[in-house]
């Protein structure tokens, strides 16, 4: 769920572009999606309240944002399970585009 999240994110600031054009704007955006009352709500709300407090505000990079996700709602052993399915997914007798969806599946 949190990959999907994730991949929603990336796919609605990619599309509009000209709008979120700064780690900011991104950043600060990205924030006011998650669920208040939840786990990732309280993340975020948590993720907020540390970057006001800075002098001067700081939202950082959205690398640094993707990150800091990934460490919180991404866990290690399924990155690692997923690396493995990918290099065990053998094109074998599949079309390409069949073999390449299925190790884009893994690959996201």
């Amino acid at each position: 769920m949190a990959i999907a999240f994730w991949n929603a994110l990336e796919n609605y600031f990619t599309v509009n572009a000209t709008t979120f054009d700064t780690n900011a704007k991104k950043v600060s955006s990205a924030l006011t999606y998650f669920k208040q009352g939840t786990q990732a709500g309280d993340w975020a709300s948590d993720h907020i309240a540390t970057i006001l407090s800075g002098n001067p505000i700081n939202y950082s990079t959205w690398d640094d944002f993707r990150d800091a996700f990934k460490a919180q709602f991404i866990p290690l052993e399924m990155q690692n399970e997923a690396i493995q399915n990918i290099h065990n997914t053998l094109q074998q007798n599949w079309e390409f585009g069949e073999w390449y969806q299925e190790w884009s599946r893994y690959a996201r």
